[in-house]
């Protein structure tokens, strides 16, 4: 099996940030490509409002966001590509991964809960079931008392 390109889409939480060491040391133990990618949601149905500046400023603090990340890579550092898109998150990761020949996608499974969860669907599922190449999520353990490891309790 050769894994080249691995795709690590990210939404900046804690969890992605877990799901991130995990990519790092598959793309590092491959030799691979580490490509970042975070999707800005905008969802089809939007109407179509003078917009373009919010997304313009979302992409560049996105791409800020994606640029710290690569930078705090310490050596031995894979080759890393970084991209924003704008849509629908699961379609836009699929799309991309189809794209870019991507061999492997490493993401976090914590996102959508509650409502947002039961009808929306989490993106990790969708993706796990749109993709067309293998899909790691990476959960974030639990600590004693349900809360999520690195979590501060609320005071």
């Amino acid at each position: 099996m050769q894994i080249s390109r691995i795709l690590f889409p990210t939404d900046f939480s804690l969890d992605a940030e877990h799901a991130f060491q995990y990519a790092l040391t598959l793309a590092r133990a491959f030799g691979a490509e580490l490509h970042l990618l975070h999707v800005i949601y905008f969802p089809p149905q939007t109407p179509e409002y003078d917009i373009g500046q919010v997304i313009d400023s979302l992409v560049k603090n996105a791409e800020g966001s994606l640029k710290k990340l690569a930078d705090g890579v310490s050596e031995p550092k894979p080759v890393i590509r970084m991209d924003v898109q704008v849509g629908v998150e699961h379609a836009e990761i699929t799309k991309f991964a189809e794209r870019e020949k991507i061999d492997l996608i490493v993401m976090g499974t914590r996102g959508r809960t509650g409502l947002a969860h039961v009808f929306l669907g989490s993106v990790a599922e969708r993706v796990v079931r749109h993709a067309h190449c293998p899909v790691l999520t990476v959960k974030l353990a639990a600590r004693k008392g349900g809360e999520l490891a690195g979590e501060e309790q609320a005071t």
